[in-house]
């Protein structure tokens, strides 16, 4: 059985922004995707889908990743689209 999930593009240009965003922060912390991921507890892929706007993470998930990214929670999702 395949299920397709729709995201409008107002949704998409915001995952999108916050996937650049993410990555841009990850990468100046030094981490790698693979490093994030397993530091976070969270599946090798989501990472890359995230940066690439191609899901939208849980609060669990974007609370995991901002305490390994040492940054404050509001810090992460603080990003201009």
């Amino acid at each position: 059985m395949l299920i397709c999930f729709v995201i409008n593009n107002r949704d998409k240009e915001i995952l999108l922004g916050f996937g650049k965003h993410l990555k841009q922060v990850r990468i100046k912390k030094g981490l790698s995707q693979h490093q994030l991921a397993y530091e976070a507890n969270i599946n090798k892929n989501q990472v890359g889908n995230i940066e690439r706007g191609e899901v939208n993470p849980t609060l669990t998930t974007l609370i995991s990743i901002s305490k390994v990214l040492d940054i404050e929670f509001n810090e992460l999702i603080d990003f201009k689209n």
